[in-house]
């Protein structure tokens, strides 16, 4: 059981630095962001105390093994939250990314100028894609040169971005964004492809919301070619819910935008505050079925997690369909400390459909009673899962060892924090095989011994010790088996992975995966504050990779070798009973090679020598003697320049 024990001194310390005992909202007292642009309005009024990030050492650092990089930026934010679809891959094997860059070399100042109104004018969304023999194109900046020719208003706005990426039915790339290239108003729009493989967009707009701009922009596309806009109004310096959530439908395409011609549909909001405990949804997440059903998953801080549901994406009355995936209440909230058993979603979620069944995963922290009111803890936080099939379920919840001191800050003490809008485990993802056999969930974790003690947020230096170093995680599960233990899928102890995006579609048993990595080990979004309110320029690198899914069981007949490439065979896979394994490798002969054995979740099982043999046996037990479990495991050669691996079964 974990409890509060400080001194008076430290008590009183961070009583007048502001914090409260626990969270009653997603971020934790006195933490401050800077707004979008990296500036801190209420600095004046407060001078930080700096946190040491320039004296200290910085190592350059490399990505995960396979990763490979699209694009660098300066502006290390992809998003305030419910990561939107980043990548998708489409029916031809082309896989599309998008994510937010500073194009400062389009405005021809590299690093940006801290010291400007604005110092990046010509932030956006970029747009990259990998043809269908593995060739990456960079395309580069998305806008549409005629609306900004309109000056509808006055002169255009060249920046914009925090938007996402899905596919028209004619595999066109639709990318939204919030943009004022009209001139008229700064507010969430979308840009669709003129032609595959090219970097001609037509924008297209929605009209005035008739109140606060509707921003952070995602787009879902139906079968009929039909396109569902969802923005969110934000909340002024919060940045950790939002204020209200809509939509804007647009049942056609094609007639370019004329000055407040619209081509969108008035805004939509389809979300009852009364659905909310402080009538403010969390982040959402859009995505369309196969029957042109189009629905929005969205959280509430410490409430519920529900899918709005629209039969034809207009989201006109008539059309919805509201959908309480969870019923928690709070007077099921009793314990006053670590042994609660009552958990509450965060602010993250993702939708995404197997063909018509949806599936939505969501963050969930630990729920507490003190006194009449319900607090939260970064404690044993975990992953949900629901889709109508399946129900809801955890994925992961963090084990006891793990991330026991990402609570310490919400319990008066000083420890580390997962960084914005981060709990210890987060920003799910869910995704599915090719064949929708096998149902994909991804997030970022943060655990105790990979911290960044430069990394110290702006209002909380002296109680915070740093910031977490984020890996991507996973699991998956297949037909009615259990989830499969979790995975990490980057394995990087001191690189900083963060605001990542998993395709909708993942082909062979691999995850499609954008991510921003960091090219040093300086760990937290420094511009909205995770290293204090200056942190300087920092780049970071945005990077794509297709890390193998150790629990897929595709592509491994039974009673067959399960091979990926002619380097390394297993036989007879599965193994059945005692039956021994052998590994035969068709790669010349080399010195020193090893065939390394690994359990489903990373950890290396046995190292057998083949050097120059072309084949080992393998006797199913581990470097201590004892036989391994049954279940999945993979090998790999320690010299194979491939770097792939032959997934195994051991029945026994």
């Amino acid at each position: 059981m974990r409890t509060t024990s400080l001194g008076i001194f430290l008590a009183l310390t961070l009583s007048l630095a502001g914090v409260s005992e626990a969270r009653t909202r997603a971020t934790v007292d006195g933490r401050r962001f800077n707004d979008v642009n990296g500036s801190q309005p209420a600095a004046a009024l407060r001078a930080a105390t700096p946190n040491g990030a320039n004296a200290a050492a910085v190592l350059n650092v490399g990505l995960p093994a396979g990763a490979v990089q699209i694009d660098s930026t300066y502006y290390d934010l992809q998003d305030m939250g419910s990561m939107g679809h980043h990548v998708e891959v489409g029916p031809d094997g082309r896989v599309h990314i998008t994510w937010q860059d500073d194009f400062c070399e389009l405005s021809g100042v590299c690093p940006p100028n801290l010291n400007a109104p604005q110092p990046y004018p010509q932030r956006g969304q970029g747009y990259a894609y990998r043809d269908e023999v593995g060739v990456w194109h960079r395309i580069g900046k998305v806008t549409d040169p005629d609306l900004a020719a309109l000056h509808c208003c006055t002169a255009p706005e060249e920046f914009g971005g925090f938007g996402s990426i899905a596919l028209s039915p004619s595999g066109r790339a639709v990318v939204a964004q919030h943009i004022n290239e009209e001139s008229c108003d700064l507010r969430g729009t979308f840009y669709l492809q003129d032609a595959v493989n090219t970097n001609n967009w037509t924008a297209y707009l929605p009209p005035f919301s008739g109140g606060a701009s509707v921003l952070f922009p995602q787009v879902a596309v139906t079968p009929t070619n039909t396109y569902s806009l969802l923005g969110e109004v934000p909340v002024a310096g919060g940045y950790d819910e939002t204020v209200q959530i809509a939509t804007s439908w647009f049942p056609t395409i094609g007639t370019p935008y004329s000055c407040f011609a619209w081509q969108g549909q008035d805004w939509k909001y389809p979300a009852p505050a009364s659905l909310f405990r402080d009538s403010r949804p969390a982040f959402p997440c859009i995505a369309a079925s196969a029957n042109g059903r189009v629905g929005i998953a969205v959280g509430d801080f410490g409430g519920n997690v529900y899918l709005i549901e629209s039969s034809n994406g207009s989201f006109n009355p008539g059309t919805i369909t509201i959908r309480n995936l969870t019923n928690y209440l709070d007077s099921q909230i009793v314990k006053t400390d670590s042994t609660s058993t009552q958990y509450r979603p965060y602010i993250h979620c993702s939708l995404a459909y197997q063909d018509t069944t949806p599936h939505v995963v969501w963050s969930e922290l630990q729920a507490r009673k003190s006194g009449t009111t319900v607090v939260y803890y970064d404690y044993r936080s975990r992953i949900k899962h629901w889709s109508s099939t399946r129900g809801v379920e955890t994925v992961y919840q963090v084990p006891a060892g793990v991330a026991d001191r990402y609570d310490d800050v919400d319990n008066l003490l000083n420890g580390p924090l997962a960084g914005f809008n981060s709990i210890s485990v987060d920003w799910p993802q869910v995704g599915f095989s090719q064949d929708g056999s096998e149902t994909y969930v991804a997030w970022l974790r943060y655990t105790d011994s990979q911290v960044d003690p430069t990394g110290i947020p702006s209002g909380l230096e002296g109680i915070c010790t740093g910031t977490g170093y984020g890996d991507i995680a996973c699991s998956s599960v297949r037909g009615a088996s259990a989830w499969s233990a979790m995975q990490n899928l980057t394995n990087t102890p001191n690189v900083d992975e963060r605001f990542f995006s998993m395709s909708t579609i993942n082909p062979g048993g691999k995850l499609r995966i954008v991510f921003q990595a960091p090219s040093t080990d300086q760990a937290g979004c420094a511009l909205i504050g995770d290293r204090g309110a200056s942190p300087g320029n920092l780049v970071r690198r945005i990077a794509y990779f297709e890390p193998r899914v150790n629990a897929s069981v595709l592509d491994v007949t039974p009673g067959t070798s399960g091979t990926l490439h002619a380097s390394l065979v297993a036989s007879p896979n599965p193994a059945f009973g005692a039956a021994r394994v052998r590994f035969a490798s068709s790669l010349p002969p080399a010195p020193g090679r090893r065939v390394e054995v690994y359990s489903i979740d990373g950890r290396r099982v046995a190292s057998l020598p083949i050097a120059n043999a072309p084949s080992i046996e393998w006797n199913g037990r581990d470097a201590s003697g004892h036989a391994a479990p049954a279940g999945v495991y993979f090998a790999r050669l320690t010299d194979d320049p491939a770097n792939t691996a032959v997934r195994l079964v051991l029945a026994r």
